[in-house]
C-alpha cells in the first residue's frame, strides 16, 4: 500500500456498520480506506500494524459516537494520539485529521485534542455529509477510478494473556492463529506499564477481542496481571480458553473449568483448540 494514499478510519466495534457504509462509499469517490479486520493480516500484531498503519495514512478520520467518545482513555484514544503527533510532529506523516459526529454525545463530548479540526456532522443529512468530506480530502489523494471493494482478511483478534517464562509457547500460538485467520494483541510488545490509563486500554482490548487466550503455567501463577486479564475476560463476555502450557498443579482460581492440555501432545493441543473455536463460531 503506497504511503500517504489512503484514509485511516479510528472507530469503535458498535459504529462498524457505518464504517462499512463510509468506506464502500468513499471507494466509490476513488479513496482507498484502510480499516483494520479489512487490512490486517492474519497473524499480524494488531496493535503494530495500527500504529505503522497511522503514520502512512494520508488522512486520519476519527469517527466520533456515543461508543468511541465513552471510550477515550482507550486504545481508540491511542489510535488518535498517535495521529496527532505524528501530524504534527518533527516528522509529520498523517496531515489531514477528520472528526466525523454520528450523534450527539459524539458532538458534545468530542476528545479534546479533535477540537481544533473542523468536524464532519453526520447526524442528519449523510449524502451532504460525505459530500462534505470528499471535498475536504487532499485531491492527490483521488483515484480516478472507484478503489475495489476490501473485504476482512482477518477474523479480528486474540487477546493472548500469558506471563513472560511462556514466550516459547506463544510464538507457536501466533503461528496457529495465522493459520487460522485470526490476528494476535500482544502486551508483551507494548509498555506493560499498567497505570491507569493503560488499565482502561487493557479493558477495551480485552472486550473488543475475539477472545482471550490464557497461557496457563508455573508463571502464570505467580503473575499480578494474567488472573486479572482471565476474569475482566469472563465479566466482560469475552470467550476464554485456558491453555496448559506447562504443568502447574492445582489452582483454586480456575479448580474445575476444563482447560486444553498441550503438555503432553502439543499438536493434539492446537487441534483441539482449533475445535473448540469453531465451537464458538470463531
Amino acid at each position: 500500500m503506497t504511503a500517504r494514499r489512503y484514509i485511516f478510519i479510528s472507530y469503535s466495534r458498535e459504529d462498524r456498520p457505518f464504517v462499512d457504509r463510509l468506506g464502500a462509499d468513499l471507494r466509490a469517490a476513488g479513496f482507498e480506506t484502510w480499516v483494520d479486520t479489512q487490512q490486517i493480516e492474519p497473524g499480524d500484531s494488531w496493535q503494530k500494524t495500527i500504529a505503522a498503519s497511522i503514520s502512512d495514512a494520508g488522512a486520519y478520520v476519527f469517527v466520533a459516537s456515543q461508543a468511541s467518545v465513552s471510550r477515550t482513555k482507550s486504545y481508540i484514544y491511542s489510535e488518535l494520539q498517535h495521529a496527532i503527533e505524528t501530524s504534527w510532529g518533527f516528522h509529520p506523516s498523517v496531515r489531514f485529521v477528520f472528526p466525523l459526529v454520528l450523534d450527539n454525545e459524539g458532538a458534545n463530548n468530542l476528545p479534546r485534542d479533535l477540537m481544533r479540526f473542523p468536524w464532519v456532522d453526520f447526524r442528519k443529512d449523510y449524502t451532504e455529509a460525505l459530500s462534505q468530506l470528499i471535498h475536504a480530502l487532499p485531491r492527490d489523494m483521488r483515484q480516478q477510478a472507484p478503489v475495489a471493494p476490501a473485504p476482512d482478511k482477518t477474523k479480528g483478534y486474540a487477546f493472548i494473556s500469558y506471563a513472560d517464562d511462556d514466550a516459547d509457547f506463544v510464538e507457536r500460538l501466533k503461528q496457529f492463529l495465522a493459520e487460522k485467520s485470526y490476528a494476535y494483541w500482544d502486551y508483551a510488545e507494548s509498555d506493560r506499564d499498567y497505570h491507569t490509563q493503560l488499565a482502561a486500554e487493557l479493558e477495551d482490548v480485552i472486550t473488543n477481542a475475539v477472545a482471550t487466550l490464557s497461557v496457563l503455567s508455573p508463571a502464570w501463577k505467580k503473575s499480578k496481571w494474567t488472573l486479572k486479564e482471565y476474569f475482566f475476560s469472563e465479566e466482560a463476555g469475552v470467550p476464554v480458553f485456558l491453555l496448559k502450557a506447562k504443568e502447574m498443579g492445582p489452582s483454586l482460581a480456575i479448580a474445575g473449568i476444563p482447560y486444553i492440555d498441550f503438555v503432553n501432545n502439543e499438536q493434539t493441543g492446537f487441534l483441539k483448540l482449533a475445535k473448540e473455536l469453531a465451537k464458538k463460531g470463531l
